[in-house]
């Protein structure tokens, strides 16, 4: 598939990886300043916005067993298609491994995960003892254009309101192993086994009121995903680096946990992931960007690792971190995002 017009157009000069840049994003990151953080990500083309906002907000947990959650209040943005380009030509892979015989997509999302620790920002994220253990929450908005499609993406069409599972496990896939795991520097050796659909489990439940619009229930289990947990063994595999990126990632996610009194553990084992979902979508004729008639889809959700659980959780823990994380997104849809549902 050759796409023709983008998207998006970037005309930012690409950013140089400095120790004075490092320096400037962690600080960023650190001081959870927003425009630092803006200016610590000119010149790399990943920014965008969801329901033409630019600068979002982010769902947000803070519970005495769990802690708090963390989140950068912008959108990662990334064309899915065959075309080459940055961030580290992701969007190219995503669109070989998950989506080959479909048309172009775009990727947006604004995510939050456990809050990475101290000024070494250590994270939670890659910690596989933590409960936010490769566990994100937050929202996607996803564009098609409606005369490559004919359809919104995640769903069948636009009069019956079926629901495609196929479409959201791949963007699932898609986003654990690549848009974080593969961009966080974990190789894709590790991550290819782990790519399939085969195991999960997706069920579509009746819809639920939030504010004053109706969205679309999934429930996803046993969602077999790669982690980054980086074990510092000699004899397994390391991080590797995509650019600048990596870098970013690593100060969003929080850098890797090793856990040496669990010598059982090797870098970027896989992990079952449960996820809940509220999804719908919208059509916009004549979209500024491409001036085409374009089908917004919108995901907001939360997700659970089934590992952790049955391996340092107690009973109820997933279900409760879940709910928190449902209730968080929910309060930005009413928020944020009023007029978007059914």
């Amino acid at each position: 598939m050759t796409a023709p017009a983008r998207f998006r157009r970037r005309t930012q000069a690409p950013r140089t990886d400095s120790i004075l840049w490092r320096a400037q994003l962690a600080t960023a990151m650190a001081t959870k300043n927003p425009s630092a953080l803006e200016k610590a990500l000119e010149g790399l083309p990943l920014v965008g916005d969801v329901d033409g906002r630019r600068l979002l907000p982010t769902a947000q947990v803070n519970d005495p067993t769990f802690g708090a959650s963390a989140g950068v209040p912008f959108a990662l943005e990334i064309d899915v298609d065959d075309v080459r380009e940055a961030p580290a030509d992701v969007g190219q892979k995503v669109d070989q491994v998950f989506f080959p015989n479909a048309p172009r997509l775009l990727f947006n999302v604004c995510f939050s995960c456990g809050a990475p620790k101290g000024v070494l920002r250590e994270g939670t994220y890659g910690d596989p003892t933590s409960p936010w253990f490769n566990v994100f929450f937050g929202y996607y908005q996803i564009d098609v254009i409606a005369s490559e499609w004919g359809r919104p993406f995640g769903y069948q069409d636009t009069s019956s309101g079926a629901v495609n599972t196929d479409d959201v496990l791949r963007i699932g896939k898609a986003d654990w192993n690549y848009f974080s795991n593969w961009m966080y520097g974990v190789p894709e050796r590790a991550i290819a086994p782990h790519n399939t659909l085969d195991g999960a489990r997706i069920e579509v439940g009746p819809r639920e009121r939030i504010g004053q619009k109706q969205w679309d229930v999934l429930n996803i289990s046993q969602a077999r995903m790669v982690s980054a947990y980086v074990s510092g063994k000699p004899t397994d595999p390391k991080l590797e680096e995509r650019g600048p990126y990596s870098f970013l990632w690593r100060m969003a996610f929080g850098c890797p946990k090793s856990r040496p009194e669990h010598p059982e553990l090797s870098s970027f084992f896989p992990v079952d992931m449960t996820a809940t979902l509220f999804m719908t979508f919208r059509e916009v004729k004549s979209d500024p960007y491409t001036g085409k008639d374009v089908f917004q889809t919108f995901l907001f959700g939360g997700t659970v690792n089934e590992w952790w659980q049955a391996t340092f959780g107690q009973l109820g823990d997933n279900r409760r971190l879940l709910g928190l994380q449902l209730d968080a997104v929910k309060r930005v849809i009413v928020d944020a995002y009023p007029d978007l549902g059914f």
